[in-house]
């Protein structure tokens, strides 16, 4: 298991070393660059997510009103220095799934919820499009409605990945568009979804 996980993380880290090689002397003028002064960037916002994995309920229990699709909101923090590779933190918030039980005369309810605790990289790609590439743990939530309550905690280490279209508003201000693949691999949980996020250049230097 250790094994792929570092593997994994090699994967990650020589994908961003790769992209910043091979866009460093794309459509971004070299006077450009070297005007361009370090920031720090806050990303706020939210969409819906849909869980693209398969749910696996206990065997002899009935399950109805699946739900794959809920709210989803990221909270990311970008330094952006001089050069083009980027680095950050990123969380959030998203429900995986929730289904009902059924089993004779007695109902429950699962669900499933997570908080991402992400080390984040990115880069521009082209004008106003950027790749984010993250790497951390999730903490997991799942709750068991059924002859009482049962809530549990635990971490999954997991992933993400996204593009993001940022259009500005002003020289501090700007609204983006972002896909993104969520991914809780240890646990085999992942989600795809859309968000709309406020992009705010809250410190420059």
């Amino acid at each position: 298991m250790y094994s792929s996980k570092a593997v994994f993380l090699a994967v990650v880290i020589m994908t961003s070393v790769f992209f910043n090689t091979l866009f460093a002397q794309s459509t971004v003028k070299a006077d450009t660059l070297v005007k361009r002064k370090s920031s720090f960037i806050l990303y706020v916002g939210g969409g819906f997510a849909t869980y693209t994995a398969n749910i696996n309920p206990q065997s002899g229990v009935g399950v109805q009103n699946v739900s794959k699709t809920s709210a989803a909101g990221t909270f990311r923090l970008m330094w952006h220095p001089a050069y083009r590779l980027w680095l950050g933190v990123e969380t959030g918030y998203t429900n995986f799934f929730s289904y009902e039980l059924k089993n004779g005369t007695q109902t429950g309810k699962v669900s499933l919820h997570a908080v991402p605790i992400l080390i984040v990289w990115s880069m521009p790609v082209i004008k106003r499009i950027s790749i984010f590439a993250g790497i951390g743990s999730y903490l997991l939530t799942s709750d068991l409605k059924y002859n009482g309550n049962v809530r549990s905690k635990f971490f999954s280490l997991g992933s993400d990945i996204a593009i993001t279209y940022t259009q500005p508003v002003s020289t501090r201000f700007g609204l983006a568009a972002e896909a993104k693949w969520i991914n809780a691999f240890e646990t085999r949980d992942n989600m795809l979804g859309l968000q709309v996020q406020m992009v705010w250049k809250f410190i420059k230097f």
